[in-house]
């Protein structure tokens, strides 16, 4: 057998040309990572601003049912009961429930007081909007008045 001294193998040229590709696509690759990156940490904020604002609304409904009266006076919810006072406070960028800071910023929109809106004084029903936490989103929550209350609400206004 002969051998002629050659041996097969790729030219400098070509082995460029595969660098040159692989590079492209590695920083194609890198380019999406980041845009894919990006997306979920907005999915992820969004969804624990969601969660916030809904673990916020059941504690309100919670605190309407368990409270008998609920006073609004000019940026500040209080609810009070023989047992317990739990106040909200609203500010500009968080909310104040008893001693917990809420990193949501809601504005009270409208009070309720047997279906009527009032200003401010004894409620039943608050709409408060977290517009600014998160676009479009309104939180509503009330109390379900039963017999009882309008029967002591009638006993109440007769003077007995």
């Amino acid at each position: 057998m002969k051998s002629n001294g050659k041996i097969r193998s790729f030219t400098l040229s070509e082995m460029l040309v595969v660098l040159l590709i692989t590079a492209i696509v590695v920083g194609m690759a890198f380019a999406v990572l980041t845009l894919v990156r990006r997306q979920l940490a907005g999915i992820e904020e969004n969804f624990s601003k969601n969660t916030t604002l809904s673990l916020f609304q059941q504690r309100l409904w919670q605190d309407f049912m368990e409270h008998n009266n609920a006073f609004y006076d000019s940026g500040e919810l209080r609810f009070t009961s023989a047992a317990d006072t739990v106040y909200y406070r609203f500010a500009r960028e968080y909310t104040l429930r008893k001693g917990d800071t809420l990193p949501i910023n809601l504005t009270p929109e409208k009070m309720y007081h047997l279906g009527v809106v009032v200003p401010s004084g004894k409620i039943d029903a608050i709409r408060l909007s977290a517009e600014k936490t998160l676009p479009g989103h309104v939180i509503f929550a009330c109390r379900e008045n039963d017999a009882a209350h309008f029967m002591n609400l009638n006993t109440l206004s007769d003077g007995f």
